[in-house]
């Protein structure tokens, strides 16, 4: 986790916004090995890879550009933020590789957004399914009735995103305390 010293807790910080982004497709573990060690070393796919390419794009298109990346111990998760392409932020963001974010559950994940720093504003949370689908319906709450996000309804393939608007401080987000404002699954 980067540096978890607290900004100025007393000011409630403007809008953030956390990006939660499902791994882009991997192959499957050879030969049908289920073990934890062959499942962390998956790679993309190259159909995996142009996905990921194009979720970078409609992320740049909307403005978007991370100050802290948090990925998985997968394989998958980091090539699939490197395949997300390059973000036109000064500094280049913090990447920061979290053993909790692989088969540890949505509130452990949410644990972790909560211990982010306030000094973080634009954040990307790359993992796994089924945890990243739960949360976001978690943080989604009835959101998820709106016909332009109800995609969600239907599950989160890989390279879906879901984007949420937070207003507050990371260590305050709970479930139904954040703004869905964009979906991207397809």
């Amino acid at each position: 986790m980067p540096d978890m010293a607290k900004s100025d807790d007393a000011a409630v910080p403007g809008a953030r916004t956390l990006v939660l982004m499902r791994h882009a497709e991997a192959f499957p573990a050879p030969h049908g090995d289920l073990g934890r060690a062959s499942d962390l070393s998956r790679p993309l796919t190259p159909s995996g890879r142009r996905k990921a390419g194009q979720r970078g794009t409609q992320l740049r298109e909307i403005g978007f550009h991370p100050d802290l990346v948090l990925i998985s111990p997968a394989i998958r998760s980091s090539e699939t933020y490197t395949a997300l392409g390059p973000f036109p932020a000064a500094p280049p963001p913090t990447i920061v590789q979290e053993a909790g974010l692989y088969e540890s559950g949505p509130d452990s994940i949410l644990d972790i957004i909560r211990l982010i720093p306030d000094k973080f504003n634009n954040i990307i949370v790359i993992g796994h399914n089924p945890d990243l689908y739960h949360l976001t319906l978690d943080l989604a709450g009835r959101a998820i009735d709106d016909p332009d996000k109800s995609v969600l309804i239907r599950g989160f393939p890989t390279a879906s995103i879901a984007s949420f608007r937070i207003h507050g401080h990371w260590h305050d987000l709970a479930a139904k305390r954040a703004t869905l404002s964009l979906v991207l699954c397809a």
